[in-house]
């Protein structure tokens, strides 16, 4: 026990009086090999899964216009409509994962976990899910052989709308919506909208809290600003101080 704690107690020691020597600063000593690096992802991979994902928005787009879209085109061929493309009044907004994701399950396998983001026709966002994708070689190529939801959420404002109510603030919170889906223009990206908050400060002035997502089409990962809007009252109508 004293070697123990001797041996413990020596490379603190050392610090303390390399510190002392250079004016504070301690010099960090590793012993041993560093851990090697993560085998690099076959690109491949990742570029399989971000068609794929490409895809199924694709398709949900579609759907929201009311064309017709050939499910057996997108493998698994046992997945449902709502499996692939979300909630029937709803569309696929934004994907994400990440190279780390990818793991081997075995030879000409792999498999991939995902996170996806739907939105309605107003662009709420009304669910978001995790799911476990299992590729398999296909030729050249790879296919998607199965899909599994492991997590989903659904999004709901109701809560935020009974607080307006309760707080006499309902007025700012149907600006604050109709701001929002002004907001959701441009031909480029993706954008979708959540409310989560409302809360009236003693001065007055509502703030809002909300998340604004933007995502490029096709591409993996989307940006979220949380920034809140905030109401004051301006001859008694609701006027945004901050957006």
């Amino acid at each position: 026990l004293v070697l123990l704690a001797a041996a413990q107690a020596a490379p603190a020691n050392a610090a303390a009086s390399a510190a002392a020597e250079t004016g504070g600063a301690a010099t960090e000593i590793r012993l041993g090999d560093a851990p090697p690096p993560p085998p690099a992802v076959d690109p491949s991979r990742a570029n399989a899964v971000e068609r794929y994902l490409a895809a199924r928005q694709s398709g949900s787009i579609a759907r929201s216009k009311g064309r017709a879209v050939k499910l057996p085109a997108l493998p698994p061929g046992a997945a449902t409509a709502e499996e692939l493309y979300g909630p029937t009044t709803a569309r696929l907004v934004a994907f994400d994962f990440t190279d780390e994701s990818i793991e081997s399950a075995g030879p000409g396998r792999f498999q991939v976990t995902t996170f996806l983001l739907f939105a309605d026709g107003e662009g709420r966002i009304v669910e978001s899910r995790d799911e476990s994708l299992l590729f398999t070689r296909a030729g050249a190529g790879w296919t998607c052989a199965s899909r599994k939801t492991t997590a989903a959420m659904s999004w709901s404002s109701d809560g935020v709308f009974d607080s307006a109510a309760a707080l006499g603030v309902s007025d700012e919170l149907r600006r604050a919506e109709a701001h929002l889906r002004e907001w959701i223009v441009g031909p480029r990206q993706a954008f979708a909208y959540s409310v989560a908050d409302v809360a009236k400060e003693r001065d007055g002035r509502v703030v809002v809290q909300c998340l604004r997502f933007t995502a490029d089409p096709g591409k993996r990962g989307f940006d979220v600003d949380s920034a809140p809007l905030v109401f004051s009252r301006d001859s008694g109508t609701p006027r945004i101080e901050s957006n």
